[in-house]
């Protein structure tokens, strides 16, 4: 009896504390290879040493009393202990890339202020981040097509240079595929590899960003591989009919399936609920590969940002339960360490440039949005004009002078290439210190005030 009234007291605790701790839903996003991984470890790592870095000289963090990251009692936590071990190994190399769903769960608790801090309760923010793939954002946009509608946006991407050439005969291949056809089973398996292949091979050879299907790339768990076997048929369109075992009638079943129990399922449970979202950017990679890669690029985020509803939806709208919508972005160039201090804010302003009409309809609808070159982890130091950091895979240093930045992004999107080297992280990173960064410190910040504490 002592042991039921205990647990149920205990209970009650746990639920009052819950009802005064105010809870920020925060969606990292991020293309692959924009350093999602790196920046959550980093948060993590300047939030649990808040007294040390240069979070300990601005409020409100001058009345942080603690910081906890939860991996007891949540599904799939975040591989924080796996990320420090990589920064931390010797030679440093950088965290793992997400290949899965994980959830990043961090506690705070706040003194409170002003006349009646002595009576009021201890201030509590729980923040929740998401992790996932990048490749996952890339996938929003089917939610808007159909099967046909797809198979059509593929063919004009393949029209164009340079996937045209990155496809070669698989190209042909599917445009000879009559949609209305029986569909060969062992030929479709085939063509699905060779789908991935050509995905990969636009990732890895061009940098482009719209490589869709996205799971094709990173799957993740919990997937059929079987439901994961459509292509696009070229021929097809919005118009084509289905029959019974045709190629677009198996192809465009499977879609649905992806489209409707993945794609959609992954938005529905993550992004519907945010409070705020960062928007992690890498764009020194896309200057270095060139004009189809900053217009692939800029065709991505635009797509991926209208998937989201952004703006002040009011009191009414929320009591009357209508969806949420984010009233903060942060967005932030990321990896500007590769580049000298003066040019970082040329790096985000050439970002904001290839995003300016998207940014102008997000700010229209009443969001406060931030823009912010950044760099989670510094891996360089500054020596006169030139940077020193040490090459992934390599022992030692080497001093070098990064190509320019324009101030602003020319709008033909042609531009000498920056020439970026492959950087390590630093050596003597611990869990106990705070990460050398860039504004990692504005960014925490920001986030933090939007508990209005």
């Amino acid at each position: 009896m002592q042991n039921k009234s205990a647990n149920w007291f205990k209970q009650v605790a746990q639920r009052a504390e819950t009802l005064g701790q105010q809870r920020l839903r925060v969606g990292v996003t991020g293309l692959s290879g924009a350093g999602k991984t790196t920046f959550i470890t980093s948060l993590i790592n300047q939030l649990e040493n808040h007294g040390k870095g240069l979070l300990a000289r601005r409020a409100p963090f001058d009345r942080l009393e603690s910081v906890r990251w939860q991996r007891e009692n949540v599904e799939q936590p975040f591989p924080y202990l796996d990320a420090l071990a990589a920064l931390s190994s010797v030679p440093a190399r950088w965290p793992d890339s997400t290949s899965d769903l994980s959830r990043v769960v961090i506690d705070l608790r706040f003194r409170p202020q002003g006349l009646l801090r002595k009576v009021q309760p201890v201030r509590q923010v729980r923040i929740d981040i998401l992790d996932y793939p990048g490749e996952w954002l890339l996938d929003l946009p089917l939610l808007q097509l159909d099967y046909g509608q797809w198979c059509e946006q593929m063919a004009q991407w393949l029209e164009q240079e340079p996937r045209r050439s990155l496809a070669g005969e698989l190209r042909q291949t599917l445009l000879n595929i009559d949609p209305a056809a029986p569909a060969d089973a062992a030929q479709l398996a085939a063509l699905k590899d060779a789908w991935t292949e050509f995905l990969l091979r636009c990732r890895r050879d061009a940098g482009l960003s719209r490589n869709q299907p996205a799971r094709f790339l990173q799957p993740g768990s919990g997937v059929a591989e079987q439901m994961l076997q459509f292509i696009p048929l070229l021929r097809a369109n919005r118009h084509s009919s289905e029959s019974d075992s045709s190629w677009f009638s198996v192809c465009a079943a499977r879609f649905n399936y992806y489209r409707d129990y993945l794609v959609r399922g992954f938005y529905d449970e993550h992004f519907r609920h945010l409070d705020q979202q960062v928007l992690l950017v890498d764009m020194l990679g896309p200057m270095d590969a060139g004009e189809a890669a900053l217009a692939d690029l800029r065709d991505a985020m635009e797509a991926v940002l209208s998937s989201f509803d952004y703006g002040r939806s009011g009191l009414l709208a929320r009591l009357l339960r209508f969806r949420p919508r984010i009233r903060r972005l942060a967005f932030c160039a990321t990896k500007v360490d590769k580049v000298s201090p003066e040019q970082q804010r040329s790096v985000q302003q050439c970002l904001e440039d290839l995003m300016l009409d998207r940014l102008a309809d997000v700010r229209h609808g009443g969001v406060e949005v931030l823009g912010l070159p950044l760099s989670a982890i510094r891996a360089t130091r500054q020596e006169g004009e030139n940077l020193v950091a040490g090459l992934e895979g390599q022992e030692g240093w080497v001093r070098y002078r990064p190509g320019s930045i324009p101030a602003h992004l020319p709008q033909s999107l042609q531009l000498n290439s920056p020439e970026l080297l492959p950087l390590r992280p630093p050596p003597g990173l611990h869990r106990s210190e705070p990460f050398p960064h860039y504004r990692m410190d504005d960014l925490v910040a920001w986030l933090i005030e939007g508990a209005q504490l």
